[in-house]
């Protein structure tokens, strides 16, 4: 696969399909390209897809020759981006890789086609303790833990402990193994922690679709209530109302497309599709339109 050095640092990317415009995948610090594995086969034959891993996960290095934030990140996808000479991308991003996704497209405007993003905007007190102890958790019970524990806040209650979702650690586990890295989670946890985009919104200027799951295993009850499907959708319509909503019902949140990939994948086809036409240039932002699939 191919890979870039930037700032003495390589970085691993994946171009694979055909098509004019790319479609680029950013998912979360431990599953990263992992998170669209299931999605794949429902956009390759539709469109040229990229999947990336950015510095101090996956199969980018990990030297930490500087301090690793959101803004390094974006960088190092602007520079995998001219390296290949591509000049417009739709992105599809989840999880904490949708803070590299927003401020990507509210930095390089002129770059992006269209946007798919899950409403991760800022770390708030109680995320901060969670990155903060994630680690130590890691170090303690072995990377494998962490899985379960970010498990049980994305995924359906009765998908939580089925067959299916047993399953689902199993995979998800491997994933863990093999992306996360307890010599650089530290520094990659606490780039997270320092995420505040909430400046950033109202200058991302391209057709926006906000995609995510409405359940979780989170109860209303819930301290961490800033993971909720409503706290989160209100709080990005509030600084950003021009964008269009597709909920996946009955789906986990930023796992909306590992529990329900074909659903979500017709969403984003759906909504780049309509770009693409011949009057796209007349198209209309919609304010917060909901959608189920």
């Amino acid at each position: 696969m191919p890979k870039i050095r930037v700032d003495g640092v390589d970085l691993w990317y994946q171009l694979r399909g055909q098509g004019e415009i790319p479609l680029v995948m950013i998912g979360g610090f431990a599953l990263v390209d992992k998170q669209f594995e299931f999605c794949d086969p429902h956009l390759v034959p539709h469109r040229r897809i990229l999947h990336w891993h950015y510095r101090g996960v996956g199969k980018s290095g990990w030297s930490q020759s500087g301090p690793y934030s959101t803004e390094r990140w974006v960088d190092d996808l602007k520079a995998i981006l001219d390296h290949e000479g591509i000049k417009k991308i739709s992105l599809w991003c989840t999880s904490t890789g949708s803070s590299i996704g927003l401020r990507f497209a509210a930095k390089y405007p002129e770059v992006m086609h269209a946007l798919v993003a899950y409403p991760f905007v800022r770390a708030d007190q109680t995320w901060k303790e969670i990155y903060r102890v994630s680690a130590g958790v890691g170090r303690v019970f072995g990377i494998e833990t962490l899985s379960r524990l970010f498990a049980g806040v994305v995924l359906p209650p009765k998908l939580l402990y089925s067959k299916e979702g047993i399953s689902y650690e199993r995979w998800a586990k491997g994933c863990y193994r093999t992306n996360v890295n307890l010599a650089t989670i530290d520094a990659v946890l606490e780039a997270y922690s320092n995420v505040d985009l909430t400046g950033d919104l109202p200058n991302i200027r391209c057709p926006t679709l906000l995609l995510m799951g409405d359940e979780s295993a989170l109860n209303s009850d819930e301290k961490l209530n800033s993971a909720s499907y409503k706290t989160l959708v209100d709080g990005f319509l509030a600084l950003k109302p021009d964008v269009e909503l597709a909920t996946i019902k009955g789906a986990g949140s930023t796992y909306c497309m590992i529990t329900r990939p074909k659903d979500c994948c017709a969403a984003v086809n759906k909504f780049l599709n309509a770009l693409d036409r011949p009057a796209r240039s007349t198209r209309k932002p919609v304010t917060a339109t909901r959608s189920s699939r």
